[in-house]
């Protein structure tokens, strides 16, 4: 009886499950998804395909969290070590190839120092200057009062630190204050600094309206300012008692057919302007676009005795020593370029050097024939971007750090970081520094491409 009624249960359930379907337009209302308004993909990316390499060792640093930090140095490598400010704020030196400690140096050290001729020069929280040689033994320690500085740099035998209007000079190798100056307040100073025949060069931004550099002279034995020149930018090049500076010309002559780059001859220990450089092209006036400059719209650089020079559908070589009035170049390349790439004022291996600040790819121009090639985005933006020899780093957002080769663009190897936030790499030797979310990764690069 009771497997009677289990049978006829059954049945009833399996009638309801046939009927329901074709009796749902009266007994529940209709389900459907909400359609998109619009809906379309892209299932395609590039896949970077390379031998995955471990890192040897691993170590973490002080922590920047401002990315735009002013004093934002938490490790070095040289001569086949790497100097980090760990998390306590002292100085260690570790071994490139193991990771192990060598020594320790300090307390409360501040994320700013720089290696020069053996030793380490570097900045304490309240804004002292100490060096340290190559064993970790202090030096000696020179309280300048510059704790937000910005930069240090040794040019021969002077350590200059600067620190917005303020610069200083401390003799290397004794650590005695010689001069510290500070700039007209309407300024902002860079951290561009020069120094020839007893003259110290540095440019500074004038905060107004227009904010255009001027080139600013120093006494480099008591800090005495011997000139300034307005519009104009660090020296191309210094010889012979004249220094060569490009001239900024915004608001001065803006033609956008008849174009130049003006470059001022300046006497090196007076200021005096003793000639000047034109170097002139035309372009197609474009009413929808207008006056561009800078960049590959009218920038140059020097590399050796060549002088290049952007010139928006063009660029262009001169033999800098050998100027004449108004002369040709002479070679001029088609700047095949995308709208968002920019020059990198650099020619390596005969290729001028871009990036692209829209997708942060890299692309060089061949000067053998013109060609440009571009590295193909891997699967994630890039983040960090870095050159050593013939190989490119990339460091994406996704955590992944690949290597390729510079010439033919193939990935070499790849290191799965962890994290999107990396730093510029570092290299010394045969080993290369990952940064990477306060930490430091040291890899072995193979023998092929050390």
């Amino acid at each position: 009886m009771l497997h009677s009624r289990i049978r006829k249960i059954v049945s009833a359930a399996a009638a309801a499950a046939i009927l329901l379907p074709l009796a749902g337009s009266w007994l529940v209302p209709n389900a459907f998804a909400e359609p998109a308004e619009v809906s379309t993909g892209n299932p395609y990316y590039t896949k970077v395909s390379a031998p995955v390499i471990k890192p040897l060792w691993s170590f973490s640093t002080a922590t920047i969290k401002d990315p735009q930090a002013k004093q934002a140095v938490t490790a070095l490598a040289e001569n086949g070590t790497v100097f980090a400010l760990q998390k306590n704020y002292r100085l260690i030196a570790l071994n490139a190839s193991t990771g192990k400690k060598i020594w320790e140096y300090g307390n409360a050290l501040a994320p700013l120092f720089t290696y020069s001729s053996g030793n380490i020069y570097g900045l304490t929280q309240k804004g002292a200057l100490y060096a340290v040689n190559p064993n970790g033994k202090k030096l000696w320690s020179t309280d300048l009062g510059l704790p937000n500085a910005s930069s240090i740099q040794r040019i021969g035998e002077t350590v200059y630190v600067t620190q917005g209007i303020y610069l200083a000079a401390v003799d290397a190798a004794s650590g005695k204050l010689k001069w510290k100056i500070n700039e007209n307040s309407s300024y902002y100073g860079t951290d561009s600094l020069a120094q020839s025949d007893g003259v110290v060069l540095r440019t500074y931004i004038g905060e107004s309206v227009i904010s255009l550099s001027s080139l600013v002279a120093y006494d480099a034995q008591t800090g005495k300012k011997l000139w300034e020149q307005y519009r104009h930018y660090m020296p191309l090049a210094i010889k012979d008692g004249l220094l060569y500076s490009e001239k900024n010309l915004t608001m001065l002559d803006e033609d956008p057919v008849n174009r130049k780059i003006h470059v001022s001859v300046i006497s090196l220990k007076t200021g005096q302007i003793k000639g000047e450089r034109l170097y002139r092209w035309t372009e197609k006036a474009d009413p929808d676009i207008g006056f561009r400059s800078g960049g590959a719209y009218g920038s140059a650089f020097l590399d050796g005795n060549n002088l290049y020079v952007f010139r928006g559908e063009t660029f262009a070589r001169y033999d800098f020593w050998n100027y004449t009035a108004d002369g040709k170049p002479e070679q001029v390349w088609q700047q095949s370029i995308l709208e968002s790439e920019y020059p990198l004022n650099k020619v390596m291996q005969q290729r001028m050097l871009y990036f692209n600040y829209s997708d942060q790819t890299f692309a060089a121009l061949k000067l053998a024939n013109g060609q440009v090639m571009r590295l193909s985005p891997g699967e994630n933006p890039t983040v960090q971007f870095d050159i050593f020899g013939t190989t490119i780093y990339t460091g994406q957002s996704d955590g992944l750090f690949h290597a390729y080769d510079l010439i033919s663009y193939k990935p070499l190897f790849t290191v799965n970081a962890g994290s999107r936030d990396f730093a510029s790499t570092l290299k010394t030797g045969n080993i290369l520094i990952v940064r990477n979310s306060g930490k430091l990764l040291g890899i072995k690069l193979p023998a092929s491409i050390q």
